[in-house]
């Protein structure tokens, strides 16, 4: 019994180090999980107090899109202990408040969770982008300083900024909307110090393109801006020859962006704009249109809010949208639906009849109107060179639904015919009368 006993005591004396480690280890994990919690909720305060001590609240560079597809887009946010009051460039004029709350979800995050029409604009589906257009909503809050808060998108990985805002958001929001406004180049040259370069840029998809050459070899560097006050800003800044450019000023006067590099040369680009290019407005008024059988009087009514055109006078149960092209000056007529019946969509659909006949109802196939530079007053129709169906023509069709190759039911028929037919056959321009 002694000796049993004696073995029971050996093994409990063997098992007694491990038992004290684990005993150890638990201690440990107490001891630091809680100055953890703690340290957690104190940055969630202090960044808290920093975002609600903003009189005029915060601009927001916001970039949806993993991928960056649609450059950067300007917000102004402002805070108090429960709400947040959003304003965009998206509708200038137009603040909307709704809840936001700071919390802890693997790392500091500020969630903007009570849905807001301006905040949650690029993440909400639709029926033509069933994902939104892949924006956030949730941002892990990467560093904190009284001025500047670096965040990054929980859903894309964008890295944004929210820069404390010194004027009224109001003011802010349409000093970006002239700026935009201004944006119209999609070329320019210039230097950068003694560095001959040519860009270009997309105004569409707010991204900026330099070459330079080093040698004999052509380097191509570029990034996406969005809007500042001045001009515009980088996502990333821009290296050549080994020193950065962040941010450029815009003069619209001279067509001229400007700044610095981070080594202190001058930057500077001109752009020239192209003789076929056409300011939003000039597009407006009576026009004849003319296409292989006859004519047609229409009107072109500006909607500037949405960025287009209205024509008016092709059917009298609908107007077709023409989306102005700001980086090229162009309007761009492309496959559209024009009406509906008994569940039964009709679709107006570019159609390429020198493409073996075969017409499209995405969004994207269509026709430019483009000034001609050799006749006052005349845009002439090219085809937008979509890459499946390059369209010459437009075509009227009835789709069960939503369109697809397995619910095309026909050509249109009355009341959505335009000049009494389904087919609009080489429109070739339109004339100011």
């Amino acid at each position: 019994m002694i000796m049993k006993l004696n073995r029971t005591l050996l093994y409990i004396l063997a098992m007694l180090p491990a038992l004290l480690l684990q005993s150890c280890l638990k201690n440990q994990e107490d001891i630091f999980d809680a100055p953890s919690s703690i340290r957690m909720q104190e940055m969630l305060d202090n960044t808290k107090k920093i975002l609600t001590s903003s009189e005029e609240g915060w601009i927001f560079d916001y970039y949806p899109d993993r991928y960056l597809s649609y450059g950067g887009f300007v917000y102004t946010v402002k805070f108090d202990n429960q709400e947040a009051t959003v304003g965009s460039e998206l509708a200038p004029g137009l603040f909307e408040s709704s809840l936001y709350k700071m919390t802890n979800d693997n790392g500091p995050v500020l969630s903007f969770d009570s849905y807001n029409t301006l905040m949650h604009f690029f993440s909400t589906p639709s029926s033509s982008h069933y994902e939104g257009y892949d924006g956030d909503f949730e941002f892990i809050i990467m560093e904190v300083t009284n001025d500047l808060i670096t965040l990054r998108g929980k859903r894309t990985g964008n890295e944004m900024y929210l820069r404390r805002l010194t004027k009224n958001a109001a003011d802010y929001i349409n000093a970006i909307s002239v700026v935009s406004e201004n944006l119209i180049l999609s070329s320019a040259t210039g230097t950068v110090g003694s560095q001959e370069l040519t860009c270009l840029i997309d105004l569409d998809t707010r991204y900026m393109e330099l070459t330079y050459m080093k040698g004999d070899e052509g380097i191509v560097v570029g990034n996406s801006f969005i809007p500042s006050e001045t001009g515009i800003r980088f996502y990333q800044p821009i290296e050549i020859n080994g020193a950065s450019i962040s941010e450029l000023a815009y003069n619209a006067d001279t067509y001229t962006f400007s700044g610095k590099d981070s080594a202190g040369n001058d930057v500077t680009l001109t752009g020239n704009l192209p003789a076929d290019y056409t300011p939003f407005d000039q597009f407006a008024g009576t026009y004849e249109l003319n296409y292989q059988y006859g004519s047609i009087d229409v009107t072109l009514v500006a909607d500037k809010e949405n960025n287009r055109y209205l024509i008016q006078g092709l059917n009298e149960n609908y107007n077709v949208v023409a989306n102005y092209v700001r980086s090229k000056g162009y309007l761009n007529i492309t496959s559209q639906k024009v009406g509906e019946s008994g569940g039964k969509q009709i679709w107006l659909c570019g159609w390429g009849l020198d493409a073996e006949g075969y017409f499209s109802w995405s969004t994207e196939c269509g026709m430019f109107l483009v000034k001609d530079t050799a006749k006052e007053g005349t845009y002439k129709f090219v085809t937008n060179t979509y890459r499946d169906t390059p369209a010459d023509s437009f075509i009227l069709y009835e789709f069960n639904g939503a369109p697809s190759s397995n619910t095309v039911l026909g050509e249109a028929s009355a009341p959505w015919l335009i000049n009494d037919e389904y087919r609009v056959p080489y429109p070739t321009s339109i004339v100011k009368k």
